[in-house]
């Protein structure tokens, strides 16, 4: 019952979070956008948010070593809480740019002592159902966050304050617990480099969804208001939420059939599908509310399956103990794919092109990424089925879960939860 307990207190902290960056990640680009900012200005706040997540996910390791677990969460939390209500006050590039900077900062700390708390308290032989439901709970809270915005006598600026709220509620449950804290992190990573040394298609995986998913999710609630000007929020809110649900249906199948199959075949076949329902929202730009929602869910259906898969290659070309630095290296690459992503595809949006522009950007991506994966499908063997790590379903949130692969650290586990 304790294991459970533990779990439970990080899973309803995240859960807390995640409502607060879903949203904002609604509400901040529709409210650049009726401040008339540009569309290549709202693609550089919204990799703003990535480039901090790079630089916190470099520092958090040592952050919590220096100060421990709990008083690093209550820092980073109350950092990321402190920087939202900023957004109220004002609507300047610059200070928009600067708070989602430090945003991303927090966020990356934030999931760093939360996942490494997760990885602690679970027994590797409860990881595969432990990391389902924190995932589950997760999109539930990016797909429940957006529609707060669309509740009647909110508007922008309200929903920043909402999302201060639920990030301020995210304190409580770890700042709240009785447990002792969890080992401190080692901080071992791999570079984007060595990551193309070891598995070339999982690092340009990795870059591809950072590119294609940050880049088209930073757009696609401006996108959707326009799908019906009635209800603006209230259509942003139910495309994202399509996207979230259909990704999060199709993540578990996708990940048990790279089992069997070669993982850069199904990345592939992922990318690809991406590419053609963008083709299709390209060309269906305006096709109203309700089919846009479910071709934009077709489409984070395919795009959002790989990131998770890439992980699953680059474990197989790797030894299991090198599986954290691994996943760290992954989100990395993907982390420097999400500060690009955004910012072409704010040149694609803010082209004559407009909506159009940036499902053909989308759609143009997802193709290079499917010509580069089926090349390396073809110049290196596929690992062999009985030698393959078993697919987990990581997001790019922190790479502290992968812990949960090593074993040894089990009696340990078990001797502390005993006494």
């Amino acid at each position: 019952m304790l294991i459970y307990r533990n779990v439970a207190t990080v899973m309803a902290a995240m859960f807390l979070l995640q409502i607060s960056v879903g949203v904002l990640g609604v509400s901040i680009p529709l409210a650049m956008n009726a401040a008339q900012s540009t569309k290549l200005a709202i693609g550089f706040v919204v990799a703003g948010y990535a480039a901090g997540f790079l630089i916190g996910a470099f520092a958090a390791p040592r952050v919590i070593q220096a100060i421990g677990h709990i008083r690093a969460y209550a820092a980073f939390a109350g950092g990321a809480a402190a920087v939202t209500l900023m957004l109220a006050l004002d609507d300047q590039f610059g200070w928009w740019l600067f708070a989602r900077v430090a945003f991303g900062f927090c966020a990356a700390g934030i999931f760093a002592v939360a996942e490494s708390w997760l990885a602690d308290a679970t027994p590797s032989d409860l990881r595969g159902g432990v990391i389902s439901v924190y995932q589950i709970l997760g999109r539930a809270g990016l797909i429940l966050g957006p529609f707060l915005i669309a509740l009647p006598g909110i508007d922008l600026v309200d929903s920043f304050i909402l999302g201060g709220i639920f990030l301020a509620l995210a304190l409580i449950p770890i700042t709240a617990t009785r447990r002792g804290q969890p080992a401190l992190p080692q901080g071992e990573r791999v570079s984007p480099f060595r990551l193309f040394e070891i598995a070339p298609a999982a690092a340009a995986a990795a870059f591809g969804a950072g590119v294609i998913n940050t880049g088209v999710l930073g757009f696609v609630p401006i996108w959707a208001e326009m799908l019906n000007p009635e209800t603006r929020a209230a259509a942003a809110a139910i495309v994202m939420a399509v996207i979230y649900a259909f990704s999060m249906l199709v993540q578990w199948p996708a990940g048990r059939l790279s089992d069997t199959l070669d993982r850069r075949l199904v990345m592939a076949g992922a990318a690809a599908l991406s590419g053609l329902f963008a083709v299709v929202l390209a060309v269906f730009v305006s096709p109203g509310l309700w089919l846009g929602a479910l071709l934009a869910g077709l489409w984070g259906a395919a795009s959002l399956s790989y990131y998770g898969i890439c992980i699953a290659h680059a474990a197989d070309r790797s030894r299991a103990e090198e599986l954290p630095a691994i996943a760290s290296g992954i989100l990395m690459t993907w982390a420097v794919g999400s500060i690009i992503g955004p910012v072409l595809a704010g040149l694609a949006y803010g082209s004559p092109l407009a909506g159009r522009g940036l499902f053909l950007f989308a759609a143009a991506a997802a193709f290079a990424l499917t010509a580069v994966l089926l090349w390396r499908s073809r110049t290196r063997k596929p690992v062999a089925e009985a030698e393959r790590e078993p697919f987990v379903n990581l997001l790019a949130t922190s790479a502290e879960l992968a812990e949960i692969e090593r074993p040894e650290d089990e009696p340990a586990r078990e001797r502390e939860e005993s006494t």
